[in-house]
């Protein structure tokens, strides 16, 4: 058999070896240098992986602790706001409906300037401030609100 020179393929042509070179030897070295890069990729995205759902894991803690910071703020300003709404409105507009429920439900209820009965507690029907005033003293509009008109709850603190 005789050499001949090695003539290139034309577009379109399919690349054929020369039949004495060792197909077998370069094609498994080619599918070993192929596994080892395949196994590295596997292994680089295994360890990929692994810190991605850690780093998720750790955000999503902290995302879970600061929802839970913000319900806590929003609560705050909620009953502040509540709050600010309260002292701006007219307490006589706002504590008319207690009043009433203490009248139709028989509780005992008192206004500014009656004298207070021994261990006698009043509780505000404007803003629900509690006082524990010394018996026969009398009572003053609420320090909180200002409101006049209390609900009387007999046996102080102990009561309810």
């Amino acid at each position: 058999m005789s050499k001949e020179p090695k003539a290139k393929p034309k577009a379109g042509e399919a690349h054929l070896l020369p039949e004495d070179e060792d197909v077998t030897g370069e094609f498994r070295r080619d599918l070993e240098k192929l596994v080892e890069g395949e196994l590295a990729v596997e292994k680089l995205t295994a360890s990929k992986a692994a810190f991605l759902r850690a780093w998720l894991k750790d955000d999503l803690h902290q995302a879970a602790a600061y929802v839970r910071g913000l319900g806590g703020e929003l609560k705050t300003l909620e009953e502040r706001t509540g709050d600010w709404l309260l002292d701006a409105a007219d307490p006589t507009e706002t504590a008319w409906p207690s009043l009433m429920r203490c009248i139709k439900t028989g509780q005992p209820w008192a206004l500014a300037g009656e004298k207070v009965g021994k261990g006698e507690e009043l509780q505000c029907l404007g803003c629900g401030y509690r006082a524990l005033p010394p018996a026969g003293s009398r009572i003053t509009p609420c320090h909180r609100c200002g409101y006049g008109c209390f609900r009387q709850i007999s046996g102080g603190l102990e009561a309810e």
